[in-house]
């Protein structure tokens, strides 16, 4: 991956930056939309929460494998040479965020399976933290870039949109 695909903060780091993954930012917030997607359609059946979480995960990682391989086949190709081990190997560590998107909400679900509130109330609960992560970050790189908190926080409502968006279809849907 080149330099620029690298989504580090760059200058100063205030306490949002912080807040920030490090890595592939770009395929943190994208695995973050797309697990709110997913959730979206699931139905709030007690008895599947084990399958909801496999749906998250399994999403997530055949997402982060297609990125992987995407970028390996454009790498060889620029390179006039095949696809191998080593181009793929370092695709699946850029795309590793995808994947690791799908943890705080598979953990809401988790609690949900354990009896510690309802699934539905696990998939409202993973929804609400998906999209307080996309206010944070979308708040987050506006204010490393020099912003004002005004231009901050309407970065992270813009970041927010996204999400709001899901939310809205898993209403429509339910």
């Amino acid at each position: 991956m080149s330099a620029a695909e690298d989504s580090r903060p760059v200058g100063p780091t205030s306490g949002l930056a912080r807040l920030l993954p490090h890595g592939n930012l770009a395929g943190s917030l994208y695995g973050l939309i797309l697990v709110t997607s997913v959730m979206a359609t699931l139905e709030q059946n007690e008895e599947r929460v084990g399958l909801m979480i496999a749906a998250l995960v399994t999403t997530s990682v055949v997402f982060a494998l297609a990125h992987a391989w995407a970028h390996a086949l454009d790498a060889a190709a620029r390179a006039r040479m095949p696809v191998d081990r080593h181009l793929l190997a370092r695709g699946v560590r850029h795309e590793w965020p995808i994947v690791q998107s799908a943890l705080p909400a598979s953990i809401a679900l988790a609690l949900a399976a354990s009896d510690l509130y309802t699934v539905a109330t696990g998939l409202w609960i993973a929804t609400g933290v998906n999209v307080g992560l996309l206010f944070v970050w979308g708040a987050a790189l506006r204010d490393i870039a020099g912003g004002t908190l005004g231009q901050a926080l309407l970065a992270g409502l813009s970041s927010t949109v996204l999400g709001l968006v899901l939310v809205l279809l898993k209403v429509i849907v339910h």
